[in-house]
């Protein structure tokens, strides 16, 4: 089929995953009709060009100030001093949802282990280097928050395809995780199509071996409402001072995110504000 009408189809479907607010569906869609409709390499690249757009084009669905009206008197919250493994999805995610945790089990002397899953190589259409920037932003982020290089174990999975290597995923995390680990995931609902597969992973073999599950967010706070989150056992966990200084100069370091000439930036001021507050929120 030519190219352009494949182009049409993914169009319809974005346009569908936008209106209906159900990012993780049309992906899984897309993938499927794509793959049906064209050759694998060009439905690759038509639909990690939409995953791009749609991402950059996110209109939150709930102000920040209702947010925070919701999340404001949580019950506090705080990690064990414990073996720790944090499952990224991409180079970003550990600083916006993870940072400040991160920062304060390093200076309690915890040890902990970063599992990068992917290296975020698709974020823009114009990616070329993209991977290995990436890999470096997250490396100097991880050491503003007390995290040594080799303590990054890098899986090199497909950026908008790790729900087609899930069973890779959760090999690799089955030799990194014991009974004693404190596993850090993304939740299985965060809307974004990575981020559920690294939750399910994550949740298969922590359930597995008896690990302790604790899940983040990240798109969640953009694609949903607090009707999402109700019923969920929300904590609050608290950052001091340092831990702030911490994780906003992780942030400063994932530059490519904020911003990106000529494409809009991952990352736009509107998104920015879940990881400049003064706590962090988890399921347990």
């Amino acid at each position: 089929m030519h190219q352009d009408i494949v182009h049409s189809e993914i169009l319809m479907f974005g346009h569908q995953a936008r209106t209906k607010n159900c990012f993780a569906r049309w992906a899984v869609d897309a993938v499927k009709e794509t793959k049906r409709i064209c050759h694998p390499t060009v439905a690759t690249r038509l639909l990690d060009a939409f995953l791009h757009l749609i991402l950059v084009m996110v209109v939150p669905l709930f102000s920040e100030t209702e947010w925070k009206r919701r999340l404001n008197g949580l019950p506090a919250w705080q990690p064990d001093c414990a073996p720790t493994l944090v499952v990224v999805p991409h180079p970003d995610d550990e600083t916006l949802a993870v940072g400040g945790v991160i920062a304060a089990l390093r200076m309690m002397g915890a040890d902990i282990t970063i599992v990068a899953v992917t290296d975020g190589e698709h974020a823009y259409t114009e990616n070329e280097g993209l991977a290995e920037l990436r890999k470096k932003e997250q490396t100097r982020a991880l050491e503003k928050l007390g995290v040594a290089e080799h303590k990054i174990v890098r899986l090199g999975l497909t950026d908008s395809g790790v729900a087609t290597q899930e069973g890779d995923l959760v090999a690799r995390l089955g030799t990194l995780i014991s009974a004693e680990t404190q596993v850090f995931a993304p939740w299985a609902g965060d809307f974004h199509p990575d981020h559920e597969a690294c939750a399910r992973a994550a949740a298969s073999v922590a359930h597995k071996v008896g690990a302790k599950l604790i899940s983040y967010f990240f798109w969640t706070w953009h694609r949903g409402t607090v009707a999402t989150v109700e019923g969920l056992a929300l904590r609050m966990f608290p950052l001091n001072e340092d831990m702030m200084e911490a994780k906003l100069g992780a942030l400063a370091c994932h530059a490519s995110q904020l911003r990106h000439e000529p494409e809009p930036e991952i990352l736009p001021e509107n998104l920015l504000w879940p990881a400049r507050m003064p706590f962090e929120v988890f399921v347990l």
